[in-house]
């Protein structure tokens, strides 16, 4: 669903990047779907009972490598009955081989990394609604420009946590050029902020800032004309100048 009616051109690439943004939603919601699960009755969640999320998310960076470099499950504070915060997630190694994220999750530890005020953690938790953090650069783990997908977990009404992917952007790039080359006119695939996830223009590569349109300016407009938005995710389709 996008805020405006695009044109044929620029629909081709919509559709090549709900499609694929979907793609690495239903890895997201399958994690989503087992922590519901595991976190279902009285039982306490602890470490050892999310070691399923461990399962899950090796097979699903074996199985759809390149497409994702991360997956797993990050908790809310408090959720965890033998850690107040935790992160049960995995990336894969420069060999593809997905490995656990070990991070400082103690408040007072010297490198502590407070996830909570993380858009990918804080936007699902004050929305309800799945979200796609990035293009940012991935300090913690590839030091490389990286998408962040997120949908919350709740037990009830209560926020249990977030589950998602992480996906390169390099990677975003491959799977949307084929759409984008399609078509003659000059796009980008952009978040809101016009940061570049791909575009068929050899002057906007990954990770660039568009800036002829405005596109953060156009996205708070009722009407944007020249660029096309998801109805439900910071990502769109600019016409580039």
């Amino acid at each position: 669903m996008v805020a405006q009616r695009p044109t044929s051109q620029v629909a081709g690439v919509i559709e090549a990047l709900t499609a694929w943004t979907a793609g690495v939603f239903a890895v997201a919601d399958r994690l989503a779907a087992t922590v519901t699960a595991l976190a279902a009755g009285d039982e306490p969640l602890t470490r050892a009972r999310l070691r399923p999320i461990g399962a899950l998310a090796h097979e699903a960076l074996s199985r759809d490598r390149p497409l994702l470099q991360g997956a797993g499950f990050v908790a809310a504070v408090g959720e965890l009955k033998d850690a107040r915060r935790w992160l049960e997630w995995f990336s894969s190694d420069v060999d593809g081989r997905p490995q656990r994220l070990t991070v400082q999750t103690d408040p007072q530890g010297e490198y502590f990394y407070d996830y909570t005020l993380m858009p990918w953690f804080t936007v699902p938790r004050d929305t309800g609604r799945r979200h796609v953090t990035g293009p940012y650069v991935d300090y913690l783990c590839t030091n490389d420009y990286t998408l962040t997908f997120t949908v919350p977990v709740h037990r009830g009404s209560r926020l249990v946590g977030v589950a998602g992917c992480d996906v390169a952007v390099g990677t975003a790039e491959r799977e949307l050029l084929p759409a984008l080359r399609s078509t003659p006119q000059r796009l980008a695939v952009v978040n809101r902020d016009g940061r570049v996830l791909a575009s068929n223009s050899g002057r906007h590569i990954c990770g660039d800032l568009v800036r002829s349109p405005d596109v953060a300016a156009l996205w708070q407009e009722a009407a944007h004309p020249g660029l096309h938005v998801l109805e439900d995710l910071p990502l769109g389709v600019a016409e580039l100048s």
